[in-house]
């Protein structure tokens, strides 16, 4: 009986050996090969709300939302703004609601999406989710000379006057291709009325429309920061209203945010830039 028990206090401590030594091993070999398996957070260079509150013809209506803790608690961030724009003010002319979501460093969370979302708001699906191409006038789109994305494909730059000095600012948008996820929705208690509500995400400088593939692009594992945004296009319209109506609306009123939300987010380039310096910095 003794001889067992040395035999198993022996097994027991050569099996701690074994875990801390491949502990050891694990963590060096994830610092060579560069693999950040946790991210740190990015902050946003400009908060949500200094977006402009007029976009050439659209104009904000109304204060922006003001969401209770308990609502933030579930949406996963503070960083978030829920703003209304009317064609010249005027929300008979023209309305959409612009819901932005700002994730980092926690970039496990899931995305609360609309066809989630909306339905426990008493709302129902007409339509399963489904990508439409965004179409956006790119003219003012200019090659970046200098900068190429981690993937390969050559930035764009958008220069924009600034809205109070009227200097000119210049931003890289995001690589990838721009659609929207678009869900239709209605109520019994207002059967005239549809919704329709439509998305993509921003993540580490690409664009997906995808909500399960804005994890796999916020979550590369050589990039040892991380973040992603939700932008979210809502409208309401009456039995007329269809989902191509829809999309004009969005394909009017985006190419004049992106820019300005361009401005908010980091710019990717150098947050590369930022990882590169710290990698050869030397360390104690």
């Amino acid at each position: 009986m003794l001889h067992f028990e040395r035999h198993a206090r022996l097994v027991f401590i050569v099996a701690c050996v074994a875990l801390v030594l491949s502990g050891i091993g694990f963590r060096a070999a994830v610092g060579l090969l560069n693999v950040h398996l946790t991210k740190e957070p990015v902050p946003l260079r400009q908060s949500l709300p200094t977006l402009p509150s007029r976009l050439e013809q659209w104009k904000k209506i109304g204060e922006d939302g003001v969401l209770v803790a308990e609502v933030i608690e579930t949406l996963g961030t503070e960083d978030f703004l829920d703003r209304n724009y009317a064609v010249d003010g005027r929300a008979a002319s023209g309305l959409i609601s612009l819901h932005l979501a700002y994730y980092t460093g926690f970039i496990d969370t899931v995305p609360h999406v609309p066809d989630r979302c909306f339905e426990a708001g008493g709302w129902r699906k007409q339509t399963l989710p489904k990508n439409y191409d965004l179409p956006m006038d790119r003219s003012g789109w200019q090659p970046d000379p200098d900068q190429v994305h981690p993937g390969g494909e050559r930035y764009q730059r958008v220069t924009y006057p600034n809205p109070i000095t009227d200097k000119p600012v210049t931003v890289r948008m995001p690589i990838g291709d721009y659609q929207l996820r678009v869900t239709e929705f209605q109520r019994p208690q207002q059967p005239d009325v549809r919704l329709y509500a439509g998305y993509f995400f921003i993540a580490n400088g690409r664009t997906t429309a995808s909500p399960w593939d804005v994890k796999r692009l916020a979550f590369n594992q050589t990039d040892k920061f991380a973040y992603y945004i939700k932008v979210q296009f809502t409208v309401f319209g009456d039995q007329s209203f269809e989902v191509a109506d829809f999309m004009e609306r969005v394909s009017e009123f985006a190419p004049l945010l992106l820019p300005r939300l361009m401005r908010c987010l980091p710019d990717w380039v150098e947050v590369g830039q930022r990882q590169a310096e710290e990698q050869s910095s030397p360390t104690d």
